[in-house]
């Protein structure tokens, strides 16, 4: 199961809540450590949150270009027209 960015952002609230309530739920049993850990994980899955959102409006931004598509054989063709040109110009 693919996690969205809202899971990510549920995930790190739970981890972030869950670190600081660690004290009151394990007084003897936790070390800060522990604490420090769950607040990077929490960090982690923040950034996975927003890195996915950045992912998701680039191909968004990508699916509504307007520009022109060109094949793969138009690019070779207007690179090699490119070059010849570059290659003539004395120097």
């Amino acid at each position: 199961m693919a996690l969205t960015a809202s899971l990510h952002y549920e995930n790190a609230n739970f981890l972030r809540e869950l670190a600081e309530s660690l004290p009151q739920v394990r007084p003897q049993g936790h070390s800060t450590q522990q604490v420090a850990l769950l607040q990077r994980l929490a960090d982690d899955e923040l950034a996975q949150a927003q890195h996915d959102e950045w992912i998701r409006r680039k191909v968004a931004a990508a699916k509504a270009e307007q520009r022109p598509k060109m094949t793969t054989q138009e690019v070779r063709a207007s690179l090699q027209t490119q070059f010849e040109k570059l290659r003539d110009v004395p120097r």
